[in-house]
């Protein structure tokens, strides 16, 4: 027979004063169920700035692998496109988090509401992760509903969505493109000055550029600037407090706004749209390359858009550059290019040409 197990009184009582696992399943049903009221924007507000920080490092600090999956899944589960996700892989390392950005593509759909998120983590197996934010879910369930009340089954929102850049977007349907159409024919302050621009200038052009293409965009800025009719020239650099102050959302409207994009193609833009170049670390104070690629994301996002028509884009190549341009796989968005020595004929084209 075997002896008899001696107990320890104080460990026993240790033992009982310990809490079992939590039931997650009872959690995550009392989570999603208050929470089906509170849209998802609230994680841009201050009140909701811990739980996306923590959302962003539990994703997308979590490689995809046979056990967690990661930021990707997790974009999949919240609806995104295949190609959103690769605008959000391939063009916007460095300005924020992945998971952010999935996260703000999300919310903004009027149905985005935070028990959808727990949804897409469930079904990602990443209870985990749902176990870690419960708290800041109650958090700022607590808060919200103290601001606001909801009626009925009406969802709780902020007063203002954070912006998206353009390729994140909601994509417009031909009946949103009408109403917008007709939204453009009343007058505003801003439509008035706009179009003042538009009569000082044959036309406007937006430059993109790296490092290595700056002395050629000096010297087109300058030609450009001394025709007439005048082309007025955007570039980022120029237009620091812009781009500081609204990032994103300022290079949109430029973006919209400008008659032509201009890229310079040079190796260095060549090595920078396929992840050959220097890290964002080394070219933070260089505003025209640190956006380069997102310029690049939106041209060809209006490539597709266009059911693949060219309209805007004009390439100018640098002559010590023709040989890596011509080797280049481009894009079909960068195969409508000149010579900088027959920059006569490029001006031609985009003043008399205009579309």
């Amino acid at each position: 027979m075997f002896a008899k197990r001696k107990i320890d009184p104080e460990l026993e009582k240790l033992r009982n004063e310990v809490q079992g696992p939590p039931n997650l399943d009872t959690i995550i049903l009392n989570v999603q169920k208050v929470s089906s009221h509170i849209h998802a924007a609230y994680l841009f507000e201050h009140v909701g700035k811990a739980m996306l920080q923590k959302l962003c490092l539990l994703l997308s600090s979590t490689a995809t692998g046979k056990i967690y999956d990661g930021w990707q899944e997790f974009a999949a589960h919240m609806g995104l496109t295949m190609e959103q996700i690769r605008c959000i892989d391939y063009d916007f390392k460095g300005l924020q988090d992945p998971t952010y950005y999935v996260l703000l593509t999300y919310v903004q759909s009027p149905e985005a509401t935070m028990d959808k998120i727990l949804s897409a983590l469930q079904k990602m197996q990443r209870l985990d992760i749902i176990n870690q934010i419960k708290d800041y879910i109650y958090d700022l369930v607590d808060v919200v509903s103290q601001c606001a009340m909801s009626k009925g089954s009406e969802i709780i929102q902020p007063g203002y969505l954070p912006r998206a850049p353009l390729v994140l977007s909601p994509i417009l349907t031909r009946e949103c493109e009408t109403v917008t159409k007709e939204n453009k024919l009343r007058c505003t302050p801003q439509d008035i000055q706009q179009k003042h621009i538009k009569q000082r200038y044959g036309c406007v052009v937006m430059l993109t550029f790296a490092d290595d293409g700056l002395s050629t965009v000096e010297c087109i800025t300058k030609i450009f600037r001394s025709k007439q009719p005048r082309i007025g020239v955007l570039i980022l650099q120029e237009q620091e407090k812009g781009v500081y102050s609204r990032a994103e959302e300022f290079i949109d409207d430029c973006f919209k706004q400008v008659d032509y994009i201009i890229p310079i193609l040079t190796r260095g833009y060549i090595e920078r749209i396929n992840n050959l170049a220097k890290t964002y670390e080394e070219i933070h104070n260089n505003l025209d390359e640190k956006y380069l690629k997102y310029i690049y994301s939106l041209l060809r996002y209006e490539y597709v858009k266009n059911q693949c028509c060219n309209n805007r884009v004009r390439c100018i190549v640098p002559d010590k550059d023709v040989y890596t341009v011509v080797r280049a796989n481009l894009h079909p968005t960068l195969q409508a290019w000149f010579r900088e020595s027959d920059i006569d004929g490029f001006v031609n084209n985009i003043l008399f040409h205009k579309f």
